[in-house]
């Protein structure tokens, strides 16, 4: 008797065996009834036995053949996207995904890097898309930092051109509208994901969530997002850094959804790219992913998927207006954790633009003192509040403290700081390491006024909220800062006629330096 073996040939030849000795008992009176029955249970026993299994597709197979936990035990079913049938296979849990993702890592067949990256179209609709785009000003986006390459091919964090973005902390103060959509397409771009992975419902965790916008210029060179990459030249393969310390080394996945389209946005290229992991990072036409509204990328994050976006340039047709619309690419950028402590915070909606500027307005054209949810792991900490006197113009000492920052940015090393404006009046000087920045926000109401000013300058400290600031990180923020209040006392003195009001500047100059973790050298 031949045994039927799921997927084989062997059990086309049984079934066909069976139904041609059903029509032969239909036909003749050669087999007694009895004979008839037993067929047909034996029949009724070999599909139940065949349907219970899970059913065989490539991916499938391929799972089972990494991790041996693509059908495994439990419950826990995804559906097939490469089928428009109703089978299910086996999800993946967490641990049984890493492992998966290891077992593969060396192979670069193109139906292996399927199983770690893809696309799917049409995760939003354009009309969604295009409501969203409605809301997102170009003067809303804060300048955001990306990789580049020094000169040894090893990618590090620079600021790249033309790169800003928005994220759920500045999204949920300033427009309740633009926020709730933007949660409601966060989650589907995440489920999405999970279920392209093949992961179990509920494994991805967001870590962090930003509408990226890329004008004229625009780019990111290939890189992986959870190591320091390079290209070992005996191999010419893309090898993780274990020298170099990654911000990110626990991110497992991301997504890039497309807002807009060339058309839409006013540009040329822009395109997402998948680089080959050998040949020094190789850009082929068949790793292009073609800019389309709707359209989402998701992808595995270690040395395995290499990715970047090619330059964004104006598109010629701008002309026609005098080549005043300036050229936009805009995504939703996603990376994803399985640590539920790395988890990103998401803040309820706070305040509106409204009720920020009427706040104003009581206070004399001052900013009120920022309040954040105490809930909040990335909340900043306050460094010092330091009193600028009345006779002193804001906007000139934030001006003169930008171009003092400006000029220490590559001390001790070139491209330790990066300094970038936030809004009118609030300076972000971010750390070679990513590991913290901190801000300066001109112009804030003191709480209590005194005698000689009313205006202050708050610093604050800015950490990721899963691990503290490094210790180079804090060294070299002192360094920074007592320069800093150097220059500035200087400048806030320069005109002064001494008296109290020095005595006053200086024992604010000492308060804030009594706040910083190193003291100044001597």
């Amino acid at each position: 008797m031949l045994y039927p073996v799921r997927g084989s040939w062997r059990f086309s030849i049984f079934l066909a065996e069976v139904v041609g000795r059903q029509h032969q008992v239909v036909k003749t009176t050669m087999v007694t009834m009895l004979h008839y029955k037993f067929a047909l249970a034996v029949l009724a026993a070999l599909a139940l036995l065949f349907f219970v299994h899970c059913p065989t597709s490539s991916a499938a197979k391929s799972y089972a053949d990494g991790s041996a936990a693509a059908c495994g035990g439990g419950d826990d079913t995804c559906p097939d996207s490469s089928s428009s049938t109703k089978k299910s296979k086996r999800c993946l849990h967490p641990s049984d995904f890493q492992h998966h993702v290891a077992s593969l890592f060396d192979n670069e067949s193109e139906s292996v890097l399927t199983l770690l990256r893809g696309t799917v179209d049409k995760v939003i609709s354009n009309e969604d898309a295009n409501e969203l785009v409605e809301l997102l000003p170009l003067s809303d986006f804060v300048e955001s930092s990306g990789y580049e390459t020094d000169n040894k091919d090893r990618a590090q964090y620079t600021a790249p051109v033309a790169y800003a973005g928005l994220g759920l902390k500045e999204l949920s103060t300033t427009n309740e509208e633009r926020y709730t959509r933007l949660l409601q397409i966060r989650e589907k771009i995440r489920s999405a994901t999970e279920s392209s992975l093949n992961l179990c419902p509920g494994s991805l965790k967001i870590d962090y969530t930003t509408i990226a916008q890329k004008t004229e210029g625009g780019a990111h060179r290939a890189h992986a997002d959870n190591c320091v990459h390079y290209f070992d030249d005996r191999t010419k393969t893309a090898v993780c850094d274990p020298s170099r310390q990654h911000p990110y080394p626990k991110r497992v996945a991301a997504s890039i959804l497309y807002l807009n389209d060339p058309a839409d946005g006013n540009f040329n290229g822009g395109e997402f790219y998948f680089a080959n992991r050998t040949h020094f990072g190789e850009v082929e036409d068949s790793g292009r992913v073609a800019v389309e509204t709707g359209k989402m990328i998701y992808f595995t994050s270690g040395v395995e998927n290499l990715h970047g976006a090619l330059k964004v340039e104006r598109d010629s047709s701008s002309e026609q207006d005098g080549g005043t619309t300036i050229p936009r690419r805009l995504a939703i950028a996603m990376w994803y954790v399985f640590d539920e402590s790395l988890e990103e915070f998401v803040p309820t909606f706070q305040a509106s633009a409204a009720s920020e500027e009427e706040a104003t307005s009581s206070l004399g054209g001052l900013k009120p003192r920022k309040v954040y949810d105490p809930n909040d792991p990335n909340a900043p900490k306050e460094l010092f509040t330091l009193s600028i006197p009345d006779r002193i113009d804001i906007s000139s000492l934030f001006q003169s403290a930008g171009a003092y920052l400006v000029s220490q940015q590559n001390k001790p090393l070139a491209g330790s700081w990066t300094i970038s404006q936030y809004g009118e009046d609030t300076l972000h000087v971010l750390f070679k390491d990513h590991s913290a920045m901190f801000s300066l926000d001109f112009g804030v109401a003191l709480i209590e006024a005194t005698s000689h000013a009313k205006a202050s300058v708050v610093v604050e400290r800015y950490t990721d909220g899963s691990r503290a600031a490094s210790l180079q990180y804090m060294l070299q923020e002192s360094v920074l800062l007592h320069g800093l209040l150097d220059y500035l006392s200087n400048v806030i003195l320069n005109e002064s006629s001494g008296g109290a009001e020095e005595e006053y500047v200086g024992h604010e100059m000492e308060k804030a330096r009594d706040t910083l973790p190193a003291r100044r050298a001597s």
